[in-house]
């Protein structure tokens, strides 16, 4: 259990509950098993000593953890300098999501700047709609908001359509204003740019 604890990041409480199950264990045994709160608050110590320290600056490793998903899938999208050793652009997203996004014809931009890491500007998301719901297909972290980080990012993803024999040219992108991000999108996939004035989309 400890072990998945520590290389896993499914939540504790799923991992007790299969655990447990898989262990099929008689009711005096389970009667002696600590119980999932306390469980969770002692593998929650365990697992932040094993979680990676804050870098101080936007030149650190990411981890081979990190960059594939469950599955060992690639995941870490995109990993790049737009100035040596100063700004950074991390960009995640699986190939199953890529998929999701090339197939849409309209997504949502958004980028929060109050909980970007020090070192960086914004998180970044693109949410699909799927099922009837807000679905996240690529998220990261960019280190400003300027036309031409927006139009950089736009252009990889241009190119990560054509490697699958897909092209990235949603019909419509709604977001909130701004004006760097509407003239980068005009400029590369999008000329029928739809924005939201003043209001987060996800908040």
């Amino acid at each position: 259990m400890k072990q998945r604890i520590l290389s896993e990041t499914t939540s504790l409480t799923k991992i007790y509950d299969e655990e447990v199950k898989k262990a099929s264990l008689s009711l005096e045994a389970a009667a002696t098993l600590p119980t999932v709160i306390e469980f969770r608050s002692n593998m929650s110590k365990a697992r932040r000593k094993n979680m990676p320290v804050i870098p101080k600056s936007c030149v650190f490793e990411i981890s081979t953890a990190y960059q594939q998903t469950l599955s060992n899938k690639r995941f870490l999208l995109m990993d790049y300098y737009l100035k040596r050793a100063k700004e950074r652009v991390v960009i995640f997203s699986s190939d199953q999501q890529l998929n999701l996004l090339f197939s849409s014809d309209v997504i949502f931009i958004d980028g929060t700047f109050s909980t970007a890491p020090e070192n960086f500007d914004q998180v970044f998301l693109i949410h699909i709609q799927q099922f009837n719901q807000g679905l996240l297909v690529v998220f990261g972290l960019l280190p400003n908001r300027r036309t031409t980080t927006y139009m950089d990012l736009f252009k990889r993803l241009k190119e990560e359509a054509i490697a699958i024999n897909k092209v990235f040219e949603p019909k419509q992108v709604v977001s909130d204003f701004e004006s760097a991000l509407v003239s980068a999108v005009r400029a590369t996939i999008c000329l029928s740019f739809v924005f939201v004035l003043k209001i987060g989309l996800y908040t």
